[in-house]
């Protein structure tokens, strides 16, 4: 804990009393995990905005304090809350703005603290003829923190990395850059083009801390007239499974992302299959 500490002070002068904790109780509760920790989160920081972002990030470097940026801190399967060494927790949650949905291009810009819940509802409240990608995740996961542990999802745009770009990003000592033609000014391009011209640096920020993403946009799919989901459990060897759906996979039939569970060749489990369709599943 850092009570009483000169950064402490000027943590609550950029974001407000509210917003900075070192209540014992608080920061035992994140560094709960669901696997055993040994770090310790000494204060718990939540900007509202790209500054105050940069202001915590500033101020920590001046002081030498580590900072453990997350969003929403349920991204299960891909760490937790907790910080891999003793940190200030720098909770993105406060920024949850959907900055712009554009449905001719079909991407969405959004913050940090946007969640997969959110999203979907705000799809659905503006009659949107778009779909996300999602995550077996909760519900209340982020987006961001999801496309940046290359999380996966189901459908064409399964693997979410590959389908976001125009990152905007807060380096260590503070500066704030953006990727692709996001750098360059009213760019036409900024949301549809992964690229940019010259060296691509999105990949610098997925699963790394050489900065932290305040604001990024994800593309979206139309939404299909129809969808089928098939689940299928066997006692075959997983290898079997694999040589089986690798020619639908290369000759483009399946396209959808695949998933094996660690646990699905375990001896003496029963077959089954089963099979799950939805007609125009907005509606329903």
């Amino acid at each position: 804990m850092l009570s009483g500490t000169t950064e402490v002070s000027e943590w609550r002068d950029a974001l407000g009393t509210a917003h900075v904790s070192i209540n014992s109780d608080d920061l035992r509760q994140s560094g709960v995990a669901t696997f055993p920790t040994a770090s310790t989160v000494t204060a718990i920081l939540k900007p509202a905005n790209r500054a105050e972002v940069q202001r915590c990030v500033r101020i920590a470097n001046r002081f030498r304090v580590p900072l453990y940026p997350i969003s929403t801190g349920r991204n299960w399967g891909y760490g937790s809350r907790s910080p891999v060494r003793d940190a200030a927790l720098l909770d993105l949650g406060r920024l949850n703005r959907i900055i712009e949905l554009n449905e001719e291009l079909g991407y969405v810009t959004l913050e940090p603290g946007v969640t997969q819940r959110q999203l979907h509802e705000h799809l659905r409240e503006s009659g949107s003829r778009l779909w996300m990608d999602a995550t077996g995740a909760s519900p209340d996961c982020s987006i961001i923190g999801n496309t940046l542990e290359r999380g996966f999802g189901h459908t064409p745009m399964g693997d979410h990395c590959s389908h976001a770009c125009a990152l905007e990003v807060v380096l260590p000592m503070g500066e704030c850059i953006e990727t692709g033609f996001g750098r360059f000014p009213d760019s036409a391009a900024a949301h549809v083009s992964r690229w940019g011209t010259g060296p691509s640096l999105d990949g610098l920020f997925s699963q790394s801390n050489f900065g932290i993403i305040t604001r990024m946009t994800v593309w979206l799919m139309p939404a299909p007239e129809h969808h089928c989901a098939f689940f299928l459990q066997t006692d075959r060897p997983i290898g079997e499974i694999i040589d089986a759906i690798r020619p639908l996979r290369m000759s483009g039939t399946a396209t959808t992302t695949r998933c094996f569970p660690a646990a699905g060749n375990i001896p003496g489990r029963k077959r089954t299959a089963k099979r799950r369709c939805r007609v125009r599943p907005w509606l329903a």
